[in-house]
């Protein structure tokens, strides 16, 4: 019951990230993706939820034209953090390092792709990650510190109900 409630809690806390005001890229959802190994085994949930959290959020505020990209890139993010999470700070570094590398390399494809704006060439691709650059730079510091809060969290609320069984 208790993971039940931590869950909804967590999942509820991705959601609201997304409908609140907040600088773009800055909020816990790559983030939350990336810490799913610590707080569930079941690998479906894992790749799922952060999916489902996207959904219900974009229920709210509105589809895109990037959307098969953007739900691509956490899908990627999620089989990623399957298989190489270990459970530990530095995978979980690694993980913060790598997923927003491959959601700013894939949204942005398809930004380029399905955008008049650039043009259709390698120098219209760099063109659009170069100006994305600044979203990237959010996306990373958001994802490395709400997952260092996550784990600091986690590490603190085990430490207290190891200590209450004393």
């Amino acid at each position: 019951m208790n993971l039940l409630k931590s869950l909804l809690f967590f999942v509820g806390l991705l959601i609201l990230s997304r409908l609140i005001p907040h600088p773009p890229n800055f909020t816990p959802l790559l983030a939350g993706a990336v810490f799913l190994p610590f707080l569930l085994k079941d690998k479906t949930l894992i790749v799922a939820l952060p999916l489902v959290c996207l959904f219900i959020s974009d229920l709210i505020i509105g589809f895109h034209n990037v959307m098969l990209w953007t739900y691509g890139a956490f899908f990627i993010i999620g089989i990623t953090v399957i298989n190489f999470s270990k459970l530990n700070l530095k995978s979980l570094l690694g993980l913060s390092l790598a997923g927003p590398t491959f959601f700013y390399l894939i949204t942005n494809f398809g930004v380029w792709l399905s955008s008049s704006t650039y043009a259709k060439d390698v120098y219209g691709l760099l063109e659009c990650y170069v100006l994305a650059l600044p979203f990237y730079g959010n996306s990373l510091f958001s994802t490395l510190l709400f997952s260092l809060l996550f784990f600091a969290t986690r590490n603190l609320l085990l430490r207290k109900n190891s200590s209450q069984l004393i």
